[in-house]
This record gives C-alpha cells, sequence and structure tokens, in this order.
C-alpha cells in the first residue's frame, strides 16, 4: 500500500509513521464507502473514544488534584466533545485523507463535524494499535496542547453554576417547574420556576423552555449572590 499527497502530509502533521499502513487506512475509511461494506473506522472509533477518553482523565487527574469531581467531569467533556475533535482533525487536515463515498464527499462530506470527530478517534486508535499506550498518550497530548494550556477556563452555564453552588453547599438538586406559556405556536414565551429545597426561587422567561431554565438559574444565582 502507499499512501497518496494527502495522507502522507497528514502523517507529517501528526508526527508520526505508520509501520503497518494498513491501519491508518482503515481509520480513514468512512462508512459512506459501501465497496468496503463492514471494513471502515467505526470500530476503531470505538476503541479511540475510550483512549482518548482515559488519556484526557488521566492528565485532568494528575495535573489538578485541588479538583472536585465536578470540575473534572465539567473540563473533561469540553476537551473529547465532538466540537473540540473536529476542530483538531480539521487543524491536521484529516477530512482530506478521508476514503469515503463519492456522494459524500460532494456534499461537504470532509467538513462535517461529526465525521471529522469520528475520523480522529479512529485515528486514536490506529496508532495505538500500531504502537503502544505510551505513543499514542504523547501523541494525543500534543495534538491536544492547546487546548490543555486553557484547561479551567471553562465558563459554567447558569444551570451547571446554580447546580454545582448546591452541591457544595451539600443541598438537594434545583427543581425546575414549567409555570405557563403566553404567545402564539410560532412566537412562544415560556416561563419556568427554579426553586431550591431552603425556598429560595426565580422565575425565568424565555422564547424556548431551555433558555427560559438557564434565565431563572441566572436571577437565583444573583440572589445568592446579593
Amino acid at each position: 500500500m502507499k499512501l497518496n499527497s494527502n495522507q502522507k502530509e497528514l502523517c507529517k502533521n501528526i508526527d508520526y509513521s505508520f509501520q503497518n499502513l494498513y491501519l491508518l487506512e482503515q481509520a480513514l475509511i468512512h462508512s459512506s464507502l459501501k465497496s468496503r461494506g463492514l471494513n471502515n473506522n467505526q470500530r476503531m472509533e470505538f476503541l479511540g473514544d475510550r483512549i482518548l477518553g482515559f488519556v484526557i482523565s488521566d492528565y485532568l487527574f494528575n495535573h489538578y488534584p485541588k479538583w472536585r469531581e465536578g470540575d473534572l467531569a465539567l473540563n473533561y467533556n469540553a476537551l473529547v466533545c465532538k466540537e473540540t475533535c473536529s476542530e483538531i482533525a480539521e487543524q491536521i487536515g484529516l477530512g482530506q485523507s478521508l476514503i469515503m463515498g463519492k456522494s459524500e464527499s460532494k456534499h461537504g462530506g470532509r467538513l462535517k463535524k461529526a465525521i471529522l470527530a469520528d475520523a480522529i478517534e479512529a485515528l486514536i486508535a490506529a496508532v495505538y494499535l500500531d504502537s503502544k499506550l505510551s505513543t499514542v498518550k504523547h501523541l494525543i497530548l500534543k495534538l491536544w496542547s492547546s487546548k490543555l494550556n486553557n484547561v479551567g477556563d471553562v465558563e459554567l452555564d447558569p444551570k451547571t453554576a446554580l447546580q454545582h453552588w448546591v452541591q457544595e453547599k451539600k443541598g438537594g438538586l434545583p427543581n425546575y417547574t414549567d409555570m405557563k406559556r403566553e404567545g402564539s405556536d410560532h412566537d412562544p414565551i415560556f416561563y419556568v420556576e427554579v426553586k431550591l429545597e431552603n425556598g429560595l426561587s426565580a422565575i425565568g422567561r424565555d422564547k424556548s423552555k431551555r433558555k427560559a431554565q438557564q434565565n431563572a438559574a441566572q436571577k437565583l444565582l444573583s440572589k445568592i449572590k446579593n
């Protein structure tokens, strides 16, 4: 098997040379290439997802010994989410190296975040199978270095921030109740109340229930701070 120019560039970008080129090929085959049947990167994506999760959680656990479980989980989720994975995949030019069906490629498959995120996880598995855990760990930490340098800067949304505050106080989880809905079906306004077990509450309103909940949580946080 010979690598094409895009695949050679990919290996250069991740600074890794495969001993078994068929592992790289397997990681790059998207399920839209029907001629390969089940010979695609889905199984590798499954393995790579777990390897990535272990390496990132191990890094956070050892570098931030004073963090609570909630802080670890919040930053972990931000580091391994599809958006982050697809962003790093774009940085190494992974999309251009994918082997996919003509229709998928024609309709922007090489730029789709979900496809890129799955592909970089498959690539991680390929490196692991071609080498050893210490090698793929070094690769992940290098590719994720800019994200890891900014770890801890994740901004909590109001609902999450309120939940963390309550948990720190050893209280019960906030309770959200739909109060009423106004306006037409095309332009509704939702009212949601959030209430703590100590009786403190606030009502939020917005054009979606989720945003109304966030609004209520933000108001309650303001009450707490004041």
